[in-house]
């Protein structure tokens, strides 16, 4: 339930409480009314009986003739309410016009009985309206009250703590802590926005991770820089050295096989030096459009002779493809990575499978080793520099040709493969530009 609507529901809660209150209320002020309106009103017709008493109290002559006598009665029977009491006047008013004292105090009396006992019955019911409104009373003002704490307890739990945890959350964000995260609870705007807040956190930490990283490897490039220009002198004149003694020395001098590890060893070297200042400069494109089918199955020719050599099988399935604007060195060098990776990692006898497929958005790649896999908690090392898990790996290798995808605004991944091993995924974006379409 959202917050729109939790308050929604408080206010309505809120106004039916008021409903019942103002209903309770009104019932007790009309009972009490009705109940003051039927004293009122038996008070007064004892006061008109008491006319007739004090009447016959003076002695009794005159009654039948007696104005105010006549004018009591009048007002007696014109007052009754009930049919008992309409009789008990009618025999007041007969006894007064026969002009008998002794009936007349009968029927007086009887009167007055009436009367005392509607005093009674209106005392009895102004008691158990007393008993009842005080029940309401206590019913109403314990209603009120829980109703107030029920929406304290409401607007703190539903407003106020989780306003309290945002400002936490973000006070702790503010030092710097980017990986601290709110805990979400619920859908409503508040959880909305604390997500909003969490995917904000996530993006800047990236952002400041990126940022660190772009600045440790200028520093790195600068240094690579240095140290491939003041290695690779010193290994030229010693590859040219002992290529030079190798060329000397006859074929079966035991001297020959040790110079030619030297020049083996100069020439690794060297291409992992080359390896190292490519992967810290910057990516430069030059993108043109064409079929990333014709470029996989190239490079998966140039591979297959050294892949067969080494007892491993090449199985492709590569459909055609619309045309993708990238840059055919580079990606061919992407390609030449991934392969030789997945042929290290396959067993002997083992089989890679390549696959193409697209969509309308990108073309896909798939290349799949029979390999012992990679631990999901690891892959995302392996696209970080110098992190390998081979004993011979530079580590440089999946990290240069994820700066290629990426810069080509594509993506490579890691994910287990159907049959064990690992499956490189690569993703590309189709051409936008019309001119790179088929006609």
């Amino acid at each position: 339930m959202t917050l729109h609507s939790r308050l929604t529901l408080l206010f309505l809660v809120a106004v039916q409480m008021t409903f019942v209150s103002a209903i309770g209320a009104y019932w007790g002020l009309q009972s009490w009314r009705l109940i003051a309106d039927e004293l009122v009103l038996v008070h007064t017709q004892q006061r008109r009986l008491g006319i007739v008493l004090d009447r016959l109290a003076a002695g009794g002559a005159g009654l039948a003739t007696d104005p105010g006598v006549a004018s009591a009665l009048a007002a007696l029977a014109e007052g009754a309410r009930t049919s008992d009491e309409s009789e008990r006047v009618a025999h007041v008013v007969a006894a007064v016009r026969a002009t008998a004292p002794g009936d007349v105090r009968r029927a007086v009396r009887r009167l007055g009985r009436y009367y005392d006992r509607e005093l009674r019955r209106v005392h009895d019911r102004g008691l158990g309206l007393a008993r009842v409104s005080n029940w309401l009373l206590a019913g109403i003002v314990g209603l009120v009250i829980a109703s107030f704490l029920g929406f304290l307890a409401a607007i703190r739990a539903w407003l106020v703590e989780p306003v309290r945890a945002l400002e936490r959350a973000t006070d702790v964000m503010s030092t710097g802590d980017l990986a601290h995260r709110i805990v979400v609870r619920g859908d409503d705007e508040l959880a909305r926005l604390a997500t909003a807040i969490n995917r904000m956190a996530a993006s800047l930490a990236r952002i400041q991770t990126q940022l660190v990283t772009a600045e440790r490897f200028a520093l790195l490039g600068e240094l690579a820089s240095y140290v491939a220009h003041n290695i690779r002198n010193p290994l030229a004149s010693i590859r040219a050295t002992a290529q030079g003694e190798a060329i000397d020395l006859p074929a079966g001098d035991p001297h020959h096989a040790a110079l030619g590890d030297i020049v083996g060893a100069a020439d690794r070297l060297d291409a992992w030096v080359g390896d190292l200042l490519r992967s810290l400069s910057p990516i430069a494109l030059e993108r043109r459009p064409g079929s990333v089918t014709d470029l996989v199955a190239r490079s998966v020719a140039l591979a297959r002779p050294r892949l067969a050599a080494s007892g491993i099988e090449v199985a492709t399935a590569l459909a055609p493809t619309p045309p993708v604007a990238f840059d055919e060195a580079k990606l061919e060098q992407v390609l030449s990575a991934v392969l030789a990776n997945a042929a290290d990692a396959s067993p002997p006898g083992g089989r890679i499978e390549v696959g193409l497929a697209h969509d309308a958005d990108a073309v896909t790649l798939r290349i799949a080793d029979q390999g012992r896999g990679v631990p999901p908690n690891g892959r995302g090392r392996l696209f970080t520099p110098f992190s390998t898990t081979k004993a011979s790996g530079t580590g440089l290798g999946l990290w240069l040709s994820q700066k290629i995808v990426v810069a080509h605004g594509g993506t490579i991944t890691l994910r287990d493969g159907r049959h064990g091993g690992t499956t490189v995924e690569i993703r590309l974006p189709v051409a936008e530009d019309p001119a790179c379409r088929p006609s």
